[in-house]
């Protein structure tokens, strides 16, 4: 049986059982700055198909390991939701399962934050001017809509060079330019 498939049923079957509950957050890394703010990177930890990254700002007195937003079968606790909610400054998710690999944040000359995966930059925050600059929570869903293609359900491969080429153009691109020009 799928390794995947068997996980699943295990959770499910300890949060049915035991009502347990579990961090929704899973902490990858964090970069600290001289700023009022931290930011540290999440995936969360129920993404079963399509990967959800979150990085948030965080005050410096809050340890980025330390952070706990409970979930359990009955969803997020709604007080914690709010809290990494208003902490959010970048969101995405590798939904078709495209550029999945080696995601994570670095910080580009002290000022702009930028997530990368797949070895393209899918989200940038300007730490100076406190703005999301680019970030698109669902790139592929944007790609279907902008970009006049529809998804192949047959010839994968077609479809992931077609998404790597807008992604390509239109966010990592995109991104690389807005840096060079507000250096």
């Amino acid at each position: 049986m799928n390794k995947l498939i068997i996980v699943t049923i295990y959770i499910l079957t300890c949060f049915s059982i035991a009502g347990c509950t579990s961090n929704y957050l899973d902490y990858k890394e964090h970069i600290e700055t001289t700023g009022r703010y931290n930011y540290a990177f999440y995936m969360d930890s129920w993404g079963i198909g399509d990967q959800g990254y979150y990085v948030l700002q965080l005050e410096k007195d809050i340890n980025p390991k330390d952070v706990y937003v409970e979930i359990n079968m009955d969803g997020i606790n709604h007080e914690q939701q709010d809290w990494m909610d208003n902490r959010t400054i970048l969101f995405n998710y590798a939904e078709a399962g495209y550029h999945y690999q080696n995601p994570n944040i670095k910080l580009i000359d002290n000022q702009f934050l930028v997530f990368s995966r797949g070895g393209y930059f899918y989200g940038l925050y300007d730490l100076k001017t406190q703005k999301d600059t680019f970030n698109i929570g669902s790139p592929w869903n944007e790609f279907i809509e902008k970009s006049g293609y529809y998804s192949e359900k047959i010839n994968r491969e077609k479809e992931e060079k077609e998404y790597t080429s807008w992604v390509e153009k239109n966010i990592h691109d995109n991104i690389r330019k807005y840096i060079r020009a507000n250096k």
